[in-house]
C-alpha cells in the first residue's frame, strides 16, 4: 500500500475504491444526492484522520466504517422514520466486503451488457440515471408497472450472470 498520507497517493487510493464506496453509499441512502454528500463528507473525515489508518488495513472498510458513522449521523440529524437497521448495515458491509472492487463491477458491467436493450434501458434510467419509476417509465414510453417488471427480469438476469 502506498503512504497515503500525502494527498496524491491518498487521492489515487480512494479513487480506486470509488465505484464501490459509492455504491455503498447509496445503498444506504437510497438517494444519490444524499449519498454524494455522505461520501465527501466520509472523503474529507477520511483525510482528516488519515495518520489513524494502519496501512496494514482494508483502506475500503475503514472508509465504509467511516461513510456508516456519517449516515448514522445524517440520520440522528434527520430523525428519518425508517433508518436501517444494524442487521442491514451488517449484510451490506458484507457484501462490499466479498469481492475486490474492480472485479465486481467489471463482471457487473460485463452482465448488464448481456441484458437485452429494454432491460438494460430501465436499469439505466432508475438506477444510473436516478429517475423514480414513474419518471423512469415516462422516459421509457411504457407504465411503472412494467417498468418495474423489467427491473424485476433484469435483477433476476444480473444476478444469475454473477453467480455463475
Amino acid at each position: 500500500m502506498p503512504n497515503i498520507t500525502q494527498r496524491s497517493e491518498f487521492t489515487e487510493v480512494l479513487l480506486s475504491h470509488f465505484r464501490s464506496l459509492t455504491a455503498y453509499s447509496t445503498s444506504l441512502c437510497k438517494d444519490q444526492a444524499q449519498a454524494k454528500d455522505i461520501l465527501q463528507e466520509a472523503s474529507i473525515t477520511a483525510w482528516k484522520n488519515i495518520k489513524r489508518f494502519d496501512p496494514e488495513a482494508d483502506f475500503g472498510r475503514w472508509m465504509r466504517g467511516i461513510i456508516r458513522n456519517k449516515f448514522r449521523e445524517s440520520v440522528r440529524l434527520k430523525v428519518r422514520e425508517t433508518p436501517l437497521e444494524e442487521s442491514d448495515l451488517e449484510r451490506l458491509e458484507a457484501v462490499f466486503t466479498d469481492a475486490p472492487d474492480s472485479e465486481l463491477f467489471d463482471r457487473l458491467d460485463n452482465c448488464r451488457q448481456k441484458l437485452p436493450a429494454d432491460l438494460r434501458s430501465a436499469i439505466d434510467a432508475t438506477y444510473e440515471e436516478g429517475r423514480t419509476s414513474k419518471e423512469a417509465a415516462e422516459v421509457l414510453d411504457t407504465t411503472p408497472s412494467a417498468l418495474r417488471k423489467r427491473l424485476e427480469r433484469a435483477r433476476t438476469a444480473l444476478r444469475q450472470c454473477l453467480s455463475n
